[in-house]
């Protein structure tokens, strides 16, 4: 019964409303092709100086049985 209420509420509320606040409808045209301006994309690079280093990092067991890890510095 309150949702009942709560509707009829809410209808006539929307009823009073004014055009403006009403949400567009799908097929209106907001603003014409030519007032749309594109959007513009920056690119930033980084220009990076020096060498360019990774660290390679193997791991294998030893001989008893622990875990050995052996890091390699490669840079190009």
């Amino acid at each position: 019964m309150r949702a009942i209420v709560l509707g009829i509420a809410a209808l006539a509320a929307l009823a009073a409303a004014p055009a403006a606040a009403l949400p567009v409808a799908a097929g209106a045209v907001l603003a014409p092709a030519d007032a749309v301006a594109p959007a513009q994309y920056v690119t930033r690079r980084v220009v990076r100086r020096g060498p360019r280093c990774t660290v390679a990092v193997t791991r294998t067991r030893g001989p008893m049985g622990r875990v050995l890890v052996r890091r390699v510095r490669r840079c190009f």
